[in-house]
């Protein structure tokens, strides 16, 4: 079960398509929720430190600060009747309470609450210990969070409210605290409306970082299947230049003394067996050529190689077809033009692949065909070779298997002949492509890097 497991392809691109979204999603809102809150929470309490500096300033400024120590002092309670006027006359007040140092209300914006103690008010509590405190909510009639809650105007449903401590100045101490309930629609708005943007750029950046990272991540699966498939051919590979190495060592023998005594038949007087000779002289060639092959395949070079001349080896190649090509009524020409068309590699190799070709040209042609060997100048930097032929074509279902090792159509064939093209042609920087046109015919095209 373990080795089923860990054998089971694991696919990069889907894992990244619908766990990274959860991911994203979950970073985009915890991050829009702290920004938005923090939001909130800085503006209201800028908010009430004003208000806090405010209240301080305009209670020590007549003296009327006293009263909340004093309050049944007469002259201070006319004074500081006519100072707290100005808290209910501040913009978006709801209602304004001054608490006492003994937590009663000794002035509300709402003469009912004049005198009474609210103790279950841990605000209240905060505030008498010289803290300011900030609570945002909302009004729904008889829903009331707080006893002094009630009476707010319900029509008003979102407020902020501030219990501020009243300092004695120089010695700190608190001797009462003033609560103020506003309802700041220009503040509200502009945290609306910052949060919006909060939001939307959260949401921009999630997408934004989402397109980003697919991007990447499918880049990278593509490379890794292509390293994977490089990996596999690579592990092929392997194989076969093991198994190359023992062929070729087992076989060879005795195929060279097989084809030794059929020559020797073919001078012997006597029994007419030529034909029989030659047929096994043939085989024996044949099964040569496929170690050889295999040999080719397997080997590895250092891509480094000279300089070949295109225009030399292509000639050379056709005219060494020659004689197979009119054997079976085809003809076969060079469209190169007047120059010297130098590339990097090995001269050795590139007649091989270009002969390998060419064979593979005539086979698909049967009789009366004709080929093209193409030379082309597509860029500074690159040769391009053709090899066109007029034969039936590839069919689409094969034509993606075609640099498959060992995969092949001919009855007797071994399947390297085009995977060896690639490899070697790769192994010099160059490039390999077939075409197919379905009116019939195919082209190979060579590309090679220019010395």
């Amino acid at each position: 079960m373990q080795a089923a497991e860990d054998c089971k392809p694991f696919n990069l691109l889907r894992w990244f398509a619908w766990l990274s979204p959860v991911v994203i999603i979950a970073i985009a809102v915890a991050n829009g929720w702290l920004i938005s809150s923090f939001l909130n929470s800085h503006l209201f309490q800028r908010e009430a430190s004003i208000s806090r500096d405010f209240v301080q300033n305009i209670l020590v400024a007549d003296g009327s600060l006293e009263f909340l120590a004093r309050p049944d002092d007469p002259v201070l309670r006319e004074r500081f009747a006519n100072t707290v006027q100005h808290l209910g006359q501040m913009r978006d007040v709801l209602r304004a309470n001054v608490f006492g140092a003994n937590r009663t209300i000794l002035w509300s914006t709402d003469p009912s609450l004049i005198g009474r103690r609210f103790e279950d008010n841990d605000e209240l509590d905060e505030a008498m210990g010289g803290r300011l405190v900030v609570h945002a909510g909302q009004i729904v009639e008889g829903q009331e969070e707080k006893p002094e809650h009630v009476g707010l105007d319900p029509s008003v449903r979102f407020f902020v409210e501030s219990y501020i401590p009243v300092m004695r100045p120089g010695s700190g101490a608190v001797v009462g605290a003033v609560e103020l309930y506003k309802a700041p629609l220009a503040l509200t708005e502009a945290i609306q409306e910052g949060r919006v943007q909060v939001w939307l750029t959260a949401l921009g950046s999630a997408l934004l970082l989402y397109g980003t990272l697919f991007g990447l991540i499918r880049r990278a699966d593509r490379t890794i299947k292509r390293q994977h498939a490089r990996l596999l051919n690579a592990e092929m590979l392997a194989v076969v230049g093991e198994l190359t190495s023992s062929v070729a060592h087992n076989i060879r023998n005795p195929l060279s003394s097989i084809r030794a005594c059929a020559e020797l038949t073919l001078e012997s007087p006597g029994e007419d067996c030529s034909d029989e000779a030659r047929d096994i002289i043939a085989q024996v060639d044949r099964i040569s050529g496929c170690i050889t092959e295999l040999l080719t395949y397997a080997g590895t070079g250092s891509g480094m190689g000279g300089q070949v001349d295109l225009a030399s080896l292509l000639g050379e190649c056709a005219s060494q077809s020659e004689a197979t090509f009119a054997r079976r009524r085809q003809r076969i020409a060079v469209d190169c033009g007047a120059g010297l068309f130098l590339v990097r590699g090995e001269t050795s190799l590139f007649r091989q692949v270009i002969l390998s070709l060419i064979a593979n040209a005539s086979e698909a042609m049967g009789e009366g065909g004709d080929c093209v060997l193409r030379l082309s100048v597509p860029d500074g930097r690159h040769l391009q070779v053709d090899i066109i032929d007029s034969g039936p074509g590839i069919p689409p279902d094969v034509m993606g298997q075609v640099f498959r090792p060992f995969f092949t159509t001919k009855p007797k064939g071994l399947g390297l002949g085009l995977p060896l093209a690639k490899r070697i042609i790769e192994r010099f920087d160059g490039a390999i492509r077939v075409l197919s046109r379905p009116e019939g015919g195919t082209t190979v095209t060579l590309l090679f890097s220019r010395a």
